[in-house]
């Protein structure tokens, strides 16, 4: 029966309880995570009396989260995103700055080493210029490997704060199964309701995952929730939680997988994760760190291709032929772990044709039967070759030792190492190649003066190859007005190309050389070339002069040499000949520059969508203390009312009581 001590009692427990609840509140307005809880109210059941329904009071029928599980999972997104970015900016950033400051970037290093040649060019015979062109080349040598280094350094680096960050994934991977646990208990035993602050805790634990990883939730019907990462990826399932984990890569030891420990074995998921801190490491890795390296070290193979072929084509101040500038490189391929068979692979760099070389990665593979398959990574091509004879491709020359298994495989990464192994060889600046290789001259008597009578006069003679250098004998070429033997006047060639080429056709109207597979006449180059020599005549000789081709016996006061090297620097022979070495290098820093600037612009615009979507999830779940005290006001005036309620049943008690008695 409906009393009012009954409703009174009830109205004071459920006041009691509202008015807990939002101490509750006020107490945790500042914990992290923590959803404000209001109290649900409930009448009781009513009761028929006397023909008609009366009412038995209220209680306190629950405590509910006040949660939007819409907003949150908006919020754990634009965490996510946040978070990826956050970290592409941090790293991005380092390589930008390391880049572009003149003190740590290369292109002051290669502008000093460029200014000393042309001072050698403009003093070949100076030792200071010479000492000046060594001790640039050194500055040289080690802005490349510092920067070669640092791109190695943050790669390590990359590699354990992979580690760290997969470790913390555990843990809260853990915490969550952990919770899932405790949550579906407690709503067991409490006829499925679940407990506020366990879920708020676990939605804490979910959103800090979110910073490392993407991550989706699905809530089962008994309060746990699921969590699938990346693509989707299992992390927790109920109050089991998977296990990630740094694991070898067998192609590349250098570039760490990500794996899982499922119930079959470890299972490599790398290409699975995306986003928050994992995602943006795998991206700063593949996108940025991989091939600004390999694009450092294309500038370092251009570098020592170009200038070695160079200096070999000339003489130092003793005569001797100037050999290479620095180290020619060589390269390693990597051994797949996998690899049944004990093969190995290596490749040097062509020099005629660098131009080909490319800043991708390959893979090749034994295809049995002595046939091998090279794969360009960055798009896909394909070559196959018998192993034996591999062909020059992309401007490399690969050696292949025997012993490898089918379905063996390397991975070559022509110019991911160049940049730290680039290494100087001249340390004497006698040593120095200033000077070509062999001179021209007029014909004269053995007392030196001139034989000709003619007013023709022959350029210094260059060369492009080193083979058949030095001459066994000077070239000689006679001028005869009959040199093909059809009444064409031209040179007659002795120690020279043997015969039908042991001539040329020369025009004194318009000083071109032509015929014999020579430019045409007209040609306005006005050279000729034949085993790899190059010349030019001007003016009108006379039948008989002679002009002789030798060797330099002395590099002194020669400066051709050097001329030719300072001109590599505006010479485009990189990325099929579009890019000189510093427009290599600039191209990479703005490439880097640009990227750091578009990925801090999406960070910022970001991080203000996740505080826009924080905002609007506190505005739900957040502890307004204003409004707290004025619920705590009205709680306290409903508790004292319905204490005043049993007041008055206490009095209405005891006067009938009093009326019994009397």
């Amino acid at each position: 029966m409906a009393s009012i001590e009954n409703i009174g009692t009830n109205a004071l427990l459920a006041f009691q309880r509202a008015m807990a609840t939002t101490g509750h509140n006020i107490a945790n307005a500042t914990t992290e995570g923590y959803s404000r809880q209001r109290t649900s109210f409930a009448t009781q059941p009513p009761q028929f009396q006397g023909g008609s329904w009366m009412g038995s009071g209220v209680r306190a029928d629950y405590v509910e989260r006040v949660y939007d599980d819409f907003i949150a999972g908006q919020v754990r997104t634009s965490q996510s995103a946040t978070s990826r970015l956050e970290t592409l900016n941090d790293h991005l950033s380092r390589i930008d700055t390391l880049l572009a400051r003149p003190e740590s970037g290369l292109d002051s290093a290669l502008q000093g080493f460029f200014n000393s040649m042309q001072g050698l060019a403009d003093d070949p015979s100076s030792i200071a210029a010479r000492h000046s062109v060594i001790s640039e080349t050194g500055s040289l040598v080690d802005r490349f490997r510092y920067l070669g280094g640092e791109y190695s350094t943050m790669r390590q680096n990359l590699n354990q704060e992979l580690s760290d960050n997969i470790t913390a994934l555990n843990g809260l991977a853990d915490a969550v199964a952990n919770i899932n646990q405790t949550i579906v208990a407690a709503g067991g035993s409490a006829d499925g309701r679940l407990p506020n602050d366990l879920l708020d805790q676990r939605e804490t634990l979910v959103k800090e995952i979110a910073k490392f990883v993407d991550v989706s939730v699905v809530e089962q019907s008994n309060g746990a929730l699921n969590l699938f990462v990346g693509k989707g990826q299992t992390l927790v399932i109920g109050n089991n939680a998977m296990t990630f984990s740094v694991s070898t890569n067998p192609t590349d030891s250098r570039s760490p997988d990500i794996s899982i420990q499922s119930i079959g074995g470890s299972v490599v998921v790398t290409d699975q994760i995306s986003g928050g801190r994992l995602g943006g490491l795998m991206e700063f890795r593949t996108n940025y760190l991989d091939t600004g390296q390999n694009q450092l070290g294309l500038a370092a193979v251009g570098v020592v291709s170009q200038l070695n072929s160079q200096h070999e084509l000339g003489v130092d101040l003793t005569g001797t032929a100037g050999g290479s500038f620095f180290q020619d490189f060589t390269i390693q391929g990597q051994r797949n772990q996998n690899n049944s068979g004990t093969g190995a692979v290596s490749l040097t760099f062509s020099d005629t044709d660098i131009s080909d070389v490319t800043t991708s990665d390959y893979e090749l593979v034994d295809a049995g039967a002595g046939n091998y398959t090279l794969t360009r990574l960055s798009d896909g091509t394909n070559w196959i070759f018998p192993g034996a004879t591999p062909p020059t491709i992309d401007g490399f020359n690969l050696t292949i030792a025997a012993g490898s298994n089918p379905g063996d495989s390397f991975l070559i990464q022509p110019t991911r190492q160049a940049a730290e192994q680039i290494t100087s060889l001249i340390r004497d600046p006698v040593r120095l190649a200033a000077a070509g290789s062999l001179r021209s001259s007029e014909a004269t008597d053995a007392n030196g003066n001139p034989l000709n009578t003619g007013d023709a006069g022959i350029t210094q003679a260059s060369t492009n190859s080193m083979t058949g250098i030095p001459l066994a004998a000077p070239i000689s070429l006679t001028f005869t007005n009959d040199a093909d033997g059809a009444g064409n006047p031209g040179f007659t060639i002795t120690n020279g190309p043997p015969a039908p080429d042991n001539y040329i056709l020369y025009d004194p109207a318009t000083s071109d050389i032509y015929g014999k597979g020579f430019p045409d006449s007209g040609n306005p180059n006005q050279f000729v070339n034949f085993g790899g020599l190059s010349f030019e005549f001007a003016g009108t000789p006379a039948v008989g002069d002679q002009f002789l081709i030798g060797n330099n016996s002395s590099g002194t006061g020669d400066n051709r040499n050097a001329l030719s090297m300072a001109g590599i620097q505006n010479d485009r022979f990189l990325t099929g000949g579009t890019n000189s070495l510093q427009e290599e290098y600039s191209q990479l820093v703005s490439f880097v520059g640009a990227e750091t600037r578009h990925v801090r612009i999406n960070y910022q615009s970001q991080e203000g969508l996740l505080k826009s979507n924080e905002a609007a999830l506190s505005s739900v779940n957040g502890v307004n203390l204003d409004e707290e005290a004025a619920n705590l006001i009205k709680y306290q005036q409903a508790y004292q009312a319905a204490a005043q309620v049993l007041s008055v049943s206490r009095t209405l008690f005891d006067t009938l009581l009093g009326a019994v008695r009397r």
